[in-house]
């Protein structure tokens, strides 16, 4: 007859042994599981790393251009010298800036491949791209207000009383310059007229520039596929 130790230690080696068995049974889903996450984790081929890189560079173009928005909203058709300056800068760089991506999207026509989400990229590289256009087209739009805003205050900013005139400040003292009545020179207008008038031919620029990213755009996400 077997002491009460022997069956307690038969026992403990009979659990032991399922649990050992059990262990064994879940080791191949514990084995497919890491290989899953493996795959999971795989990196991006170099065609998805250069779309993205493509897709990164018009969001923020897209960015850019939600400023730019806000600040020809915000001005109500009113723009300030400094602002339109600030504008034509920013216009001339998200110019350049698209240029460049659409540089990028031809030399993509040869060298996309068929592989898993490259569709998906490419349709998200149209989709803002058309953003960008509609974007610029508002832009046009309000460029536009302000030019003639502009255009009516510098019409009444220009009416000047007859004792304003050059030929009458002689002798006086007074600068020889048109004054306006709320104290603009003449001069000082016509150069803000200048510089509505350069930032229309600056938003005309960009709006090819925006055609041009749209039709590489479109064709890069139809050889995708």
């Amino acid at each position: 007859m077997r002491s009460p130790i022997a069956a307690v230690l038969a026992v403990i080696f009979a659990i032991g042994a399922i649990f050992a068995n059990t262990g064994m049974a879940a080791s191949p889903a514990a084995s497919s599981s890491t290989t899953g996450a493996v795959k999971a984790n795989r990196p991006d081929s170099i065609q998805t790393v250069r779309m993205k890189n493509t897709l990164s560079k018009l969001i923020r173009q897209d960015d850019f251009l939600d400023e730019a928005l806000e600040t020809l909203e915000s001005a109500n058709g009113k723009l300030s010298a400094h602002n339109m300056l600030a504008l034509g800068l920013s216009f001339k760089i998200i110019k350049s800036d698209l240029d460049a991506i659409s540089a990028l999207n031809k030399k993509e026509f040869s060298e996309v491949q068929p592989e898993p989400g490259a569709t998906t990229y490419t349709k998200t590289i149209l989709s803002y791209s058309r953003s960008i256009s509609q974007k610029i087209i508002k832009i046009s739009g309000l460029v536009a207000k302000a030019s003639r805003t502009n255009k009516k205050l510098a019409m009444r900013d220009a009416v000047i009383s007859p004792d304003s005139s050059g030929s009458q400040a002689r002798g006086t003292g007074r600068p020889p310059y048109k004054k306006t009545g709320n104290g603009k020179k003449l001069t000082q207008i016509l150069e803000e007229q200048k510089a509505v008038e350069r930032l229309s031919s600056d938003i005309q620029i960009l709006k090819t520039a925006s055609r041009q990213l749209n039709a590489t755009s479109k064709w890069l996400y139809i050889v995708s596929k």
